[in-house]
């Protein structure tokens, strides 16, 4: 597998191949988190800007969690969202982000990933990248003021922290091909920015159902100091899980962290 030396983030090459609604992107060396500064310019920038950085020294991930950022390896992006949208729209951005993610894998490399609900980005069992997507609300708590859309992406081999490397990998191990980073950037904004303006029509649904590793399996799901079991019947028309406990009740789940079982 070819090396990641020429590797370098292209500001230029990137806004040359995308178009309008992404009027701006910011490309640093090192930041403590994307999201972070998307969020403290959130009220001096437009919908679709972009900041990317070559590191984090406090990556973000869900529930508090450290995404592991090192420098050059992976792609550390966070996109200004302003949708005209409720809240009930919040997971189904998340979902199409996923999906984006996972064509601009499938354009670039032929590699097929998987999606475990809801923000995650797996190849052959192991966790390649994530979504983090924070929100604001209006005053009425009604709508979303403002979006911040944060996608993580391991790109380059590099040596994991603690016991990462049982269960996480990047996608220059599956792949022959040098991996760009500016082509996945580059092929990760359109195709969001096409499921972004497709969101009411839901374009994105079936695939994300058809790429889910969770649907059709028994989870355990943690959420508010409990857990269970429970079997995911179906994912809804707003992202949300359709599951149905042991004791047969259906629930709609809409947050909490699920496992998936390896036996019933």
């Amino acid at each position: 597998m070819k090396n990641n030396k020429e590797d370098l983030l292209n500001k230029e090459e990137i806004l040359s191949h995308i178009n309008d609604f992404y009027y701006e992107i910011d490309i640093f060396d090192s930041i403590s988190s994307t999201n972070d500064y998307v969020k403290e310019k959130a009220y001096q920038k437009k919908e679709g800007y972009v900041c990317i950085s070559n590191s984090q020294t406090k990556g973000k991930g869900r529930n508090g969690k450290e995404y592991f950022s090192p420098k050059d390896k992976g792609i550390y992006m966070s996109i200004l969202l302003k949708p005209t949208s409720s809240i009930h729209d919040f997971l189904k951005i998340t979902a199409c982000a996923s999906v984006a993610v996972f064509d601009a894998i499938n354009k670039n490399y032929g590699i097929n990933s998987s999606i475990k609900w809801i923000n995650d980005l797996y190849i052959n069992d192991k966790k390649i990248g994530g979504i983090l997507c924070e929100s604001v609300l209006n005053s009425n708590n009604t709508n979303i003021d403002y979006m911040i859309l944060g996608i993580g992406l391991n790109v380059h081999k590099t040596k994991f922290k603690n016991n990462l490397s049982k269960t996480v990998s990047c996608i220059e191990n599956f792949t022959d091909n040098f991996v760009s980073r500016n082509s996945l950037i580059i092929d990760i904004l359109m195709f969001l920015n096409k499921y972004y303006n497709e969101l009411e029509s839901l374009t994105f649904l079936k695939k994300y159902k058809e790429h889910s590793n969770i649907l059709h399996t028994y989870i355990t799901v943690n959420e508010n100091n409990t857990s269970y079991t429970a079997y995911v019947e179906d994912i809804d028309n707003n992202a949300c899980l359709i599951i149905r406990k042991e004791d047969n009740t259906q629930v709609i789940l809409n947050c909490g962290e699920v496992t998936i079982r390896k036996n019933k």
